[in-house]
């Protein structure tokens, strides 16, 4: 049985809104943070939609994120991420690789479940990968209707059925 998920942030939740940019949305916070303060949301979107699945199905399950960095912690952020998250894993603040099994049994030790019942989802096979071989059951985010479609089948057919 399935009793919490946990999502990636960047590239899934949050997207530079220059569509061509292909590297790290952290790298990219940081660079315009080195020149002061900076409008956050004029080269950064928040995926509303899934935001909103996440608190649809947060009501059934305990949502986590996992991230690389820190991007998330922007306070621009901060209002539209409140009380979706029961707990956010920085891998920097934690000393910890997303393309690495132990991150993820780490991350399950914490929340004190077995990796068997978490949902796990990113855009990045290696990070899936290392989720997988830890034992957690995994995602990969593509699109918004192909996740949400995704999320509500695992946690349908990982769950008891009512009788």
């Amino acid at each position: 049985m399935l009793k919490a998920f946990v999502s990636d942030f960047s590239r899934v939740l949050l997207s530079p809104k220059d569509d061509s940019y292909t590297e790290g949305l952290n790298a990219l916070h940081k660079k315009l943070s080195a020149g002061g303060d900076y409008d956050f949301w004029s080269y950064f979107r928040l995926n509303q939609d899934l935001l909103a699945f996440f608190k649809t199905i947060g009501e059934h399950i305990d949502v986590y994120m996992f991230t690389t960095e820190y991007i998330q912690e922007h306070p621009a952020l901060q209002p539209e991420l409140s009380g979706v998250f029961r707990r956010v894993f920085s891998g920097a603040r934690l000393g910890l690789k997303k393309n690495d099994a132990q991150s993820y049994r780490f991350i399950a030790k914490e929340i004190a479940l077995k990796a068997g019942e978490i949902l796990y989802m990113d855009d990045k096979q290696a990070n899936l990968d290392a989720a997988k071989e830890a034992g957690m059951v995994v995602i990969h985010y593509q699109t918004n209707a192909q996740a949400k479609k995704d999320i509500a089948e695992a946690l349908k057919n990982f769950s008891p059925q009512k009788e």
